[in-house]
This record gives C-alpha cells, structure tokens and sequence, in this order.
C-alpha cells in the first residue's frame, strides 16, 4: 500500500518536472498565473540539484538528473 502511494507520488513528480520544464519555454508575457506557479515550484525542486550539477555548455540538465534520481528511488523502494 505505502509503495503504491510513494510510486504514484514520484510519478507525479516526475511528470511535474517535465510540465515545469517544457513551460519554461513560453514567452513570458504569454505566462499566465497558473504557468509562473508551476514554473516556481519545479524551480523551487530544482534549484538544490543545480548547486550540485552546473549547466553543461550552457543547457541545464537538472531536470534529467532530478528525474534519474527519483526513478531510482522509485525502483529501490518497489525492490523493498
């Protein structure tokens, strides 16, 4: 039961990241609430990762390593 609930807990994390990131992409001025809020917790999640993992020639890969590490967690905890 607990793994079922932290298995659809990093999933939904997981595809946060990915909404977060690809919402990056809009125009500012298009942004409306929704979106800047989005953008500020995927941003808030990432922003330890990247004190760790610096952009490589000028593209941030947090969002990748955030999401590997979560789907390793995932794949530990279902092990269990």
């Amino acid at each position: 039961m607990v793994k079922e609930i932290v298995h659809i807990l990093i999933e939904f994390t997981i595809w946060f990241i990915i909404i977060g990131t690809l919402l990056t992409w809009i125009p500012p001025r298009s942004r409306n609430t929704t979106v800047w809020k989005i953008i500020d917790l995927t941003e808030k999640f990432l922003r330890p990762i990247r004190s760790f993992v610096p952009p490589i020639g000028g593209i941030d890969i947090s969002p990748i390593v955030a999401i590997i590490v979560l789907q390793i967690i995932d794949s530990i905890i279902r092990r269990l």
